[in-house]
């Protein structure tokens, strides 16, 4: 427990204390130098999870813990189908979300066969931002100290739930969350809330299923912010919080599939160190 409290502490103070001194460059306006100081402590503060984790296991496992930590980054031997959920289950919840606005919002606009060009550079823009700032403190770290206590499904509610308070500075802005840059409202946040916590247990499923990888649980983070089905309508691109938050059906339709088949093995505590 002190291990939690210590890796907490640390990571709310980083990320938030950053975050807090970051938005006030945008206090006086939104302008091209504001958002370039802004940037910078952004950035920094999203490593708040990962070198928290890493300090704190310094700090009770010493250079061991930290070794046996970061070697988590490199497990990628395990089932092809992971890679495969890793693609194509991003792929499923936008294609929903894409489907829903048409259906319920508006036009999306012609479909661009030439935008598979752009994957690889929205794909290596999106690797150093979330998913490698945070993944070895949520997954690495803190749910394996989780396991030891609960189940694999209790576990992931309350990474998702912790997940989700970290981000609420970011609220404020432009950029950082799906409710960033718009007036806060309940559904939309409420929306989040359920966003961050089906893909926090549908990583964990993916992790434990993964011999404890942290490297598959910052691919499907990465695939997640990509939204690469979404490259392929432009149109849409004004709008993409909105798809995004759509496809929440698809995630809570996959993370109930999850449940009722047991697949995330809810009654066992598999512990990977």
């Amino acid at each position: 427990m002190k291990k939690m409290f210590v890796f907490l502490l640390l990571t709310f103070l980083w990320s938030w204390v950053l975050w807090i001194v970051g938005l006030g460059y945008l206090s006086n306006g939104v302008n091209q130098e504001s958002i370039g100081e802004f940037l910078v402590f952004f950035f920094v503060g999203l490593y708040g999870p990962t070198a928290s984790g890493i300090i704190t296991t310094f700090i009770f496992e010493g250079l061991t813990g930290v070794f046996k930590l970061v070697k988590k980054l490199f497990i990628w031997k395990v089932p092809l189908k992971n890679y495969l959920y890793i693609v194509f289950l991003p792929l499923l919840f936008v294609g929903i979300g894409i489907a829903l606005y048409s259906q319920f919002i508006g036009e999306i606009g012609a479909f661009d066969k030439m935008a598979y060009l752009s994957i690889p550079t929205i794909v290596f823009a999106g690797l150093y931002a979330g998913p490698l700032g945070e993944e070895l403190g949520w997954r690495g770290f803190l749910l394996p100290e989780f396991q030891k206590k609960y189940s694999n499904l209790k576990s992931a509610i309350i990474i998702g739930v912790i997940w989700f308070i970290w981000h609420i500075p970011l609220w404020w802005a432009p950029f950082g969350t799906l409710v960033s840059g718009e007036p806060l409202s309940l559904i939309p946040v409420f929306t989040y809330f359920i966003i961050l916590n089906c893909l926090s247990i549908i990583i964990t499923w993916l992790v434990v299923n993964s011999k404890g990888s942290v490297l598959i649980a910052i691919l499907f983070h990465l695939s997640i912010n990509a939204g690469i089905a979404l490259l392929f309508f432009p149109e849409l691109n004004m709008d993409f919080k909105k798809v995004h938050l759509l496809s929440s059906i698809g995630m809570l339709l996959f993370t109930g599939f999850l449940i009722v088949k047991n697949k995330l093995e809810i009654s066992s505590n598999n512990e990977y160190n």
